[in-house]
């Protein structure tokens, strides 16, 4: 979670943007601006969607603020509105297949000058294939198989942190729905997890990460993580490994990574062929 400003000194700033002071809304939203657009691009998975629907949440902020009570941080508030542009979004797209990813890297494979965007990319000079943010990757594509506010629910109580009651009341769900809904996505989620990653099951069959780093090379790999470990005296368990790699994704940077561009031109492919097909 991003820290947030003293209350006393957001409650003042609030006052002053609510009187039309500029800078006072620039204090409140830029220390959020970069989690926020973190938020949406992994909420669209679309590079240029996202950008276009944080400048739309930045516009809504500036229209509502009036009516913003503050009986909630300004943060809350502010994801809430992020997460209804994001919903509004979602609901006229496809939900995406399990087994997206591993299309894509088929088909990527089978065409030389797909093969040949992506070698030039991955040894650019700036570029680094971190599979940590590869797992946050996957994680967002996994996540839009969920319908939107299940997809929703999960990004907002355990990757973003925030708690049951301001989650429920940015999705305006009672907390025991919401808990419902967060409960349904953690088991679709964990079930996709079983059947394809094979950092938590050997007889999986997305090979993506290891793959990739040794496609990157020497000079463009980063970390290599084996498999992914629970806490010491914690059975492994699908949840328990769910639960670590949460913990994965939650540190990662993605998108704003060394390895960004890469996932930009998978989620480009991806968007194409889920939901135009």
């Amino acid at each position: 979670m991003t820290t947030q400003l003293p209350i006393e000194q957001e409650t003042e700033l609030v006052e002053r943007a609510r009187g039309g002071d500029q800078a006072a809304l620039g204090e409140l939203v830029e220390p959020l601006r970069r989690p926020l657009f973190s938020y949406i691009y992994r909420m669209v998975t679309h590079p240029q969607d996202s950008e276009d629907l944080l400048q739309d949440v930045l516009v809504r902020v500036m229209q509502s603020l009036r009516g913003y009570k503050a009986d909630s941080r300004f943060k809350t508030w502010l994801f809430g509105i992020a997460t209804h542009v994001c919903l509004d979004h979602l609901r006229n797209k496809k939900r995406w297949r399990v087994e997206a990813q591993l299309q894509g890297q088929y088909e990527t494979e089978a065409s030389e000058s797909e093969v040949e965007k992506l070698t030039g990319l991955m040894h650019s000079p700036d570029f680094v294939f971190e599979m940590r943010e590869h797992i946050a990757f996957c994680f967002s594509c996994i996540g839009r198989t969920l319908e939107p506010v299940e997809q929703a629910a999960i990004m907002l109580r355990e990757v973003l942190g925030f708690s049951n009651r301001e989650a429920a009341s940015m999705l305006e769900l009672s907390e025991p729905v919401f808990r419902h809904r967060l409960s349904a996505a953690r088991s679709k989620m964990t079930s996709s997890y079983e059947g394809l990653c094979q950092l938590i099951n050997k007889t999986g069959v997305c090979w993506q990460c290891k793959g990739l780093h040794e496609f990157a090379g020497t000079g463009h790999n980063g970390e290599v993580l084996v498999q992914i470990d629970v806490a010491p005296g914690v059975a492994v368990t699908p949840d328990s490994l769910f639960d670590a790699r949460l913990q994965i994704i939650r540190e990662a940077n993605f998108p704003e990574s060394k390895t960004r561009a890469m996932h930009d031109l998978f989620l480009e492919g991806l968007t194409r062929r889920e939901e135009t097909s």
